[in-house]
């Protein structure tokens, strides 16, 4: 390059030679930005390249950082550098590891192995994160680069990555927050989590807190409902939804107390489809059950399910609410049923509920009249 932009050869032989780390500093930025630019001749740019590959072996750390800072998303970096400086102390590799295009997936797999959890972490937090590269991570990499990678949303990770995160760390708080803040979780794998996650808050509260067991694990049960039944949002699709419930099942999970919730909470949808999981029956031959006029159906329903002999009145209502007022046509009218169920729990069955479940079914009434007013 012309015009004094580039380091001449006495330059280098000068700057090299001074002791002082700072005025190595500044030449590995200078020669990085040179690097960088446009225009360079081929002598130029093979010099620039013997400059960089001596200052990658330089002895002192702010040298070979700064050098890694400036050429961290240069992809003219010698691919022999990239790697050497990859393999650094965390100062210097960091900025390769995570911004480099010029490290391969393979380059990046091996690394694995040999490097700290917080080159793994650098790894993680890549923009873009292949299929094999995330399998490898959740299968090699420390507990912090798991969870950045689970909070990485340029990251593809797929259910059954996410399940694997989930058995590797299970007592994991970061593993398991990124995971909840992931958009799009599977219902059934959300289920898991919100399941796993409530009896690691069950532990640390009789441990840390002293909470008695029973009070402990009555709090729990009553997270992991709410959770579960914000997880389905504005419903579930049916396939996703019996995924749930089986798993929910499976879990020992779906009790009365879920299953009640959620019917007081206006989610008829989940009602009918837990109901029919719970009696083993197809989800239509409940639906007739629970939908008939003279109850009978419901109330067999209801026996063979073994829910609350004292909620039954209240299902009674809350269906006939259903046909009353033709709930799921569209957003706004299932908003106005949700409205319609809440403000009767709240008012004719306030007695059902204690005052979590109360202020519980108060904030679903809100957010159903918000969105009315969306809608309109």
């Amino acid at each position: 390059m012309t015009g004094g932009a580039f380091l001449s050869s006495k330059d280098v032989e000068k700057l090299l030679a001074d002791p002082s780390p700072s005025a190595r500093a500044d030449t590995a930025e200078k020669v990085a930005r040179a690097y960088a630019g446009v225009g360079l001749s081929d002598a130029e740019r093979a010099l620039a390249q013997a400059i960089i590959a001596a200052l990658a072996r330089d002895a002192e750390t702010l040298v070979r950082r700064t050098l890694a800072e400036h050429l961290r998303d240069n992809p003219d970096l010698p691919p022999a550098v990239a790697r050497r400086m990859a393999r650094d102390v965390a100062e210097v590799a960091v900025p390769i590891l995570q911004f480099s295009p010029v490290l391969s997936d393979s380059d990046l797999i091996e690394l694995l192995a040999a490097v700290s959890p917080r080159h793994q972490a650098a790894i993680a937090g890549r923009s873009r994160v292949s299929a094999g590269l995330a399998e490898a991570l959740v299968l090699q990499a420390a507990e912090p680069a798991v969870a950045v990678l689970m909070g990485n949303a340029g990251a593809s990770v797929g259910t059954p990555l996410l399940e694997q995160a989930l058995d590797r760390f299970p007592d994991s708080r970061a593993v398991g927050e990124a995971l909840a803040r992931r958009p799009g979780l599977p219902p059934k794998f959300a289920a898991r989590l919100v399941g796993q996650v409530s009896a690691a808050l069950r532990e640390m509260l009789v441990e840390r807190y002293r909470v008695p067991p029973v009070q402990a694990a009555e709090m729990m049960m009553q997270v992991r409902e709410r959770a579960l039944l914000g997880i389905l949002g504005a419903g579930a699709d049916p396939t996703g939804l019996a995924e749930l419930l089986a798993e929910l099942q499976r879990l020992g999970q779906l009790d009365s107390g879920l299953v009640l919730r959620a019917l007081a909470g206006g989610d008829l949808v989940f009602f009918e489809a837990a109901l029919a999981q719970l009696a083993r029956i197809p989800l239509g031959n409940a639906q007739k059950l629970i939908h008939d006029p003279g109850r009978l159906g419901l109330r067999a329903l209801w026996q063979r399910c073994r829910l609350p002999a004292g909620y039954l009145d209240m299902a009674a209502a809350v269906i006939e609410m259903a046909r009353g007022l033709q709930q799921g046509v569209s957003a706004a009218d299932r908003a106005f049923f949700v409205e319609a169920v809440t403000q009767r729990m709240l008012t004719d069955f306030h007695a059902l509920w204690d005052a979590a479940e109360l202020r519980w079914l108060s904030r679903r009434q809100s957010r159903a009249q918000a969105a009315q007013r969306m809608a309109a």
